[in-house]
């Protein structure tokens, strides 16, 4: 399987095989995907490193002696890992090729870096400060770290945080504290950070707070799981509005947003332990999966292609970490169709048009395949594979080289987002 460029498309999938392996670790706070190396990242405060696997979970490396190893993020291209030290007062920073630490950047003595998102050469970091929560960002081009000193960006504990390449120069902030959870958009192309959106909401009884927050694909909408939702709600990234929610029952506490636009909810329930995977605009799960073991606060990720989720569990009580590997999730249906004249002559062109729609839209670059079958081909021939316009279009002209009954077929064989679909017509051709 090649990895994708800019622009590419998946090919058509079977399905990739779901799995589980069991890790040599007794704790895991984070995931992150690297599809260019195509590894996992986990880190393990209580083990004080970041376990490193294949997409299958074996185990390919660890990077130890990182003390208290919490949040990670990965930059751009994929060529640093950055893990937060909360035991260390610093910020790790990781060759992904070698999975060697290249360097440790000091935040400061009082300072505890928690959770990380990575935007350009700048790393945020929500970190906790004289018993309350606080933003900073180390910057990789000059080297420094930059503190919130005058507390005009404080939150009750360390924030959670959360990027997007969908929702440029947006960062989202959130934490809960006695019984109140509030979230935080900033400006961060600005200098310093300018608060954009603000709201405030009581959390549930019994809630454990806010635990994960994703950006949607279209940079419109952050998704939140924990504070005081039962189910996974969603806000408006413009002024953090309530803007509809994601039916996963009470206990959310993760949740991950695919290159597709599929979201991926889970929950810590009482009585079942599930991950949901949802269409954008739809609360109601496509499909929900039973992991058995009890799911971990943002303990979710997507690879690149969307073929994979990764869940992290362990068992109630504690003992070794599972890393689930559930293939091809929830791929939504595919209605196909296609027209042809009911009558055509023999060596005059015809001309086919046809309509490919799913429940997530494809993107410019998807084709189909055209075959027809005639006297001359009773076994079907190709006469075209016409590019998917982006509202699901198609164009394809054909010259019947024989009279009789000629039937077309136009095939899109599926990825790992979308189940295939296929459609014909018949023409009488003189």
């Amino acid at each position: 399987m090649a990895l994708l460029g800019a622009g590419a498309v998946p090919a058509a999938a079977d399905g990739v095989a779901d799995s589980s392996a069991t890790l040599p670790i007794s704790s895991a706070s984070d995931i992150v995907v690297d599809d260019v190396h195509q590894h996992v990242f986990i880190s393990s405060p209580a083990d004080n490193s970041v376990l490193v696997t294949d997409f299958s979970g074996s185990v390919v490396g660890e990077i130890d002696s990182e003390p208290g190893a919490q949040g990670l993020a990965l930059n751009d291209d994929s060529a640093f890992l950055y893990v937060a030290l909360p035991d260390a007062h610093a910020i790790s920073m990781v060759n992904t090729s070698t999975l060697q630490e290249l360097n440790r950047i000091p935040t400061g003595v009082d300072v505890q870096p928690r959770h990380l998102a990575a935007v350009g050469d700048k790393v945020w970091f929500g970190y906790d400060s004289s018993q309350e929560g606080k933003l900073g960002f180390f910057d990789r081009s000059a080297w420094n770290v930059a503190l919130d000193q005058d507390g005009s960006h404080h939150f009750a504990s360390a924030p959670v945080l959360t990027t997007s390449s969908t929702a440029p120069g947006a960062l989202v902030a959130g934490s809960t504290w006695l019984g109140t959870t509030e979230i935080q958009v900033y400006d961060i192309s600005s200098n310093p950070p300018a608060p954009t959106a603000y709201t405030a909401f009581p959390s549930d009884a019994g809630s454990s707070g806010l635990q994960d927050m994703a950006i949607t694909q279209d940079g419109t909408r952050v998704v939140t799981a924990g504070g005081s939702a039962s189910d996974e709600q969603a806000f408006r990234m413009s002024d953090l509005s309530a803007d509809g929610n994601y039916r996963t029952g009470p206990g959310a506490n993760a949740v991950a947003v695919a290159m597709d636009s599929r979201i991926a909810a889970g929950v810590l329930g009482q009585d079942s332990h599930d991950v949901s995977v949802f269409q954008p605009d739809d609360s109601t799960a496509l499909q929900s999966y039973d992991l058995t073991d009890e799911l971990l606060p943002a303990g979710l990720a997507w690879t690149h292609l969307a073929d994979r989720l990764f869940a992290l569990t362990q068992p109630q009580g504690g003992g070794p970490v599972t890393l689930r590997v559930i293939g091809s999730p929830a791929r939504v249906s595919t209605t196909l169709s296609l027209q042809a004249p009911a009558t055509a002559h023999r060596g005059k062109p015809l001309t086919l048009t046809g309509l490919i729609t799913s429940g997530i839209p494809l993107s410019d670059g998807y084709t189909v395949t055209v075959t027809r079958t005639d006297s001359a081909s009773p076994g079907g021939v190709t006469v075209g594979t016409p590019s998917v316009a982006s509202d699901g279009s198609f164009t394809l002209t054909d010259t019947p080289p024989v009279a009789g009954t000629v039937v077309y077929t136009v095939t899109y064989p599926g990825d790992y987002t979308r189940v295939g679909a296929e459609a014909t017509a018949t023409v009488q051709v003189r």
